[in-house]
């Protein structure tokens, strides 16, 4: 009996040893149901395939974040040197006024020297005068250089020498009018007609007359303004020769900041007069004032973490006095740090570092960022001879002078020498420093803070008049300076190499940038982390908020049936009928001139998604639940009086779920896309935000697609990797979810 039980144990076990396959009927019965559908999937190698890609995806957008070195909206920027604009240069064609005039007077001046035009030039001689009139006023224009295409005049005021009441003289300046003018004017208060203006001895003297009185004014001796074609330029001499100098400047306040009181360079000695608190005033071996020499804090660029208009942490360049609020009292704080000699201070609770260099100050912040930097600034005292370019009665006296080929002229008590040049004239003291260069060339800086040295005027001048198209001058820091013009419309542009600070748009592959930088200069292998959370959290809340919407009424409008049934599928086929991208586009411009931030339109895009998507699953769940409803089991929940909502919710539901979350997963890759399509036709989030898909919209042109590959490519392939992804996922559900699978 034993060997027997013993021998159908051996002829059996073979075949109870036979591997069973997955969907074996004896293996279904001891396994549960989550376990057989875990097994079918984990042996679809491309769903295993689809849930690795799915891991990465998340842990590089939610975690990868926490280690990047940049923030999302963070902008890098470069130095580069490039042609910059410096200055500006033309030949004078116009007529330009010194003294003091208005725009009345000069509209005057032109009209009246256009009415002495004949064929095209001006018609005048020496010594001419011209009245004219400006406003209510009454002028007396004097020619000085009658030349017919550039004629240089003298604008002279009136002065009232004598008043007629009722045909006789009742009042005159006996210093002004001698004996044959009150006889001129004697003759003149007879007439009926008196006119307008008189001529005695070449004086144009002007006539104003009412019924009662008349007035008789002469011009003044002196003019107040004069007209020329010629530019006149200061040399200022020694002053302009040592402020353009660096190496003299930086000597200087070496030896301010290690409390000396002479300065020797270049074989001359200077001696620095006062103190930092009273001012100092630096003078020459003579005794000569040069400069007045302050301290001068000078504030620098630094990074700082903001909170931009989203409630988002960038970090951003600031210009670190508007940051310190209030700049007039850190500046003293300083000041009062370096009187007493301090290494740091405290400013509004933050400490501050002073770090001494050879020649200025450091200011360091707490994190040693550069916060300001403390030097002497130089102001030059300036000279008489400094101020002749701008005194109109010293380009009178050297206009007349050029007229009359003079070669010596007064003014102001000292004698000038004039030294013609080729094109030009310079003008001497009697000390025989060159003050003053009067040519036919304009010039001026083309920004702010660039001043123009005698060495680039005098420069400019000789490649203009040579036709050069580079020249080199010796800058306002003594610096030799290489410079291009460009002639655009008779108008000489000069430019100068120089540094510039340009956002690092589209900076290829480096260490710091292993993505590069995209066109707003931001690193892209950290954008596309943030534009990951972006794109899955959409896909996922969008998902679960047409699975919500769509279970409740597909199961409402299955469950009921009838009346209920045909309200909801109407409903339903008028959210199909609304047309999807015009209903979009129209939101998306709604939101814009609405200036949603980038948050609100984030959720408003998910919630608007979610709305005109859920028409879907509402009939999946309707029609499943149309052939459930029938079931013995539902039969049973009826008879033991299970309230309806539980009936719906918990046992018609579960049995719907496997197809939910299979249509659910492969409608995620589906929402992605679209969520990527909307960004890339600029409706879905906006910057600083980013998404997979408005970070494919920068690439909006030929040449960046061409040239920056490394901002679309990327993008593009984390869309496709995870849309793939969960289509595997999907199908992987799918087969799993299916009893008759077969493997």
């Amino acid at each position: 009996m034993t060997n027997d039980l013993q021998q159908n144990i051996i002829q059996e076990t073979p075949q109870e040893q036979e591997q069973m396959k997955l969907d074996d009927a004896r293996r279904v019965k001891v396994l549960s149901p989550g376990m057989l559908v875990f097994k079918r999937f984990i042996r679809n190698k491309l769903a295993v395939a689809g849930i690795i890609i799915l891991i990465v995806m998340f842990v590089y957008s939610f975690l990868g974040p926490f280690f990047s070195p940049y923030k999302r909206a963070q902008i890098f920027t470069k130095e580069v040197e490039e042609w910059g604009d410096y200055a500006t240069g033309k030949f004078n064609n116009e007529s330009r006024f010194l003294g003091k005039t208005t725009s009345a007077i000069n509209t005057a001046v032109l009209k009246a020297l256009g009415g002495t035009k004949k064929a095209g030039k001006y018609a005048l001689t020496v010594g001419q005068e011209i009245p004219f009139a400006a406003g209510n006023d009454h002028y007396t224009l004097r020619v000085i250089n009658p030349d017919g295409e550039r004629p240089t005049c003298a604008l002279f005021g009136t002065t009232k020498i004598a008043r007629v009441v009722k045909g006789k003289v009742d009042w005159y300046d006996a210093n002004l009018v001698d004996e044959g003018l009150l006889a001129l004017i004697r003759e003149n208060a007879e007439k009926k007609d008196k006119g307008e203006e008189i001529l005695y001895n070449d004086i144009v003297i002007t006539i104003e007359s009412d019924r009662i009185e008349s007035s008789y004014y002469a011009p003044s001796l002196e003019p107040f303004a004069i007209s020329t074609y010629n530019i006149y330029s200061a040399l200022r001499g020694k002053v302009a020769k040592l402020q353009s100098d660096a190496q003299f400047l930086h000597s200087v306040s070496t030896s301010v900041f290690n409390k000396e009181t002479e300065v020797s360079y270049d074989g001359e000695q200077f001696r620095i007069l006062g103190d930092a608190e009273t001012g100092m005033v630096l003078v020459d071996a003579g005794g000569t004032e040069l400069f007045n020499m302050t301290r001068s804090i000078r504030s620098s660029t630094i990074m700082q973490d903001t909170v931009n208009a989203d409630g988002e942490e960038v970090t951003e360049e600031a210009d670190f006095f508007s940051v310190v609020g209030d700049a007039g009292a850190f500046m003293k704080a300083a000041q009062d740090a370096l009187d007493a000699e301090e290494d740091s201070f405290t400013f509004e609770e933050a400490s501050y570092t002073i770090e001494k260099q050879e020649a200025e100050y450091h200011i360091l912040t707490e994190d040693a960022q550069l916060a300001a930097v403390v030097t002497n600034s130089f102001d030059p005292i300036e000279s008489k001879y400094d101020l002749l370019n701008s005194d109109y009665l010293f380009a009178y006296a050297a206009e007349k002078a050029i007229v009359n080929h003079t070669r010596r002229f007064e003014y102001d008590g000292e004698l000038y020498t004039l030294v013609k040049g080729d094109y030009d004239y310079t003008v001497r003291n009697a000390a025989g420093t060159d003050c003053v260069l009067i040519s036919d060339i304009a010039y001026g800086a083309a920004q702010n803070g660039i001043e123009i040295t005698v060495d680039f005027i005098l420069n400019l001048q000789e490649a203009m008049r040579n036709k050069q198209d580079y020249f080199s001058f010796v800058n306002q820091y003594g610096e030799q300076t290489d410079a291009r013009i460009t002639i655009v419309n008779g108008n000489y542009y000069v430019q100068t190499m120089q540094k510039t600070t340009l956002v690092d748009t589209r900076a290829g592959l480096s260490k710091e940038h292993p993505l590069g930088t995209d066109v707003n200069g931001m690193d892209v292998f950290t954008r596309l982390m943030y534009g990951g959370r972006v794109s899955l959290l959409v896909g996922f809340i969008v998902v679960l908020f047409e699975i919500v919407l769509g279970v409740i009424i597909g199961g409402i409008s299955g469950y009921f049936g009838g009346v209920v049934d045909t309200i909801l599928m109407r409903l339903v086929e008028l959210f199909n009928a609304i047309p999807f991208y015009p209903m979009l586009i129209i939101l998306g411009s709604v939101m814009d001139n609405l200036h949603f931030d980038a948050y609100t339109r984030l959720m408003m895009t998910m919630v608007i998604l979610g709305i005109l998507g859920w028409t879907g699953i509402a009939r999946i769940v309707r029609g499943q639940i149309l052939s459930l409803r029938e079931q013995d089991f539902m039969i049973a929940t009826e008879a033991t009086g299970i309230r309806t909502s539980r009936r719906i919710f918990r046992h018609l539901i579960p049995n719907v779920m496997p197809l939910l979350i299979v249509n659910a997963t492969a409608g995620l890759g589906n929402v992605i896309l679209l969520e990527a399509t909307l960004g890339f036709l600029g409706l879905g989030v906006k910057y600083p935000m980013a998404s997979w898909g408005s970070i494919i919209n920068q690439v909006n042109d030929m040449q960046v697609m061409k040239t920056a590959w490394w901002i679309w490519i990327p993008a593009g392939l984390l869309i496709l990797l995870t849309v793939l992804g969960f289509n595997f996922v999907g199908d992987g559900l799918r087969d799993a979810f299916d009893p008759k699978m077969k493997r």
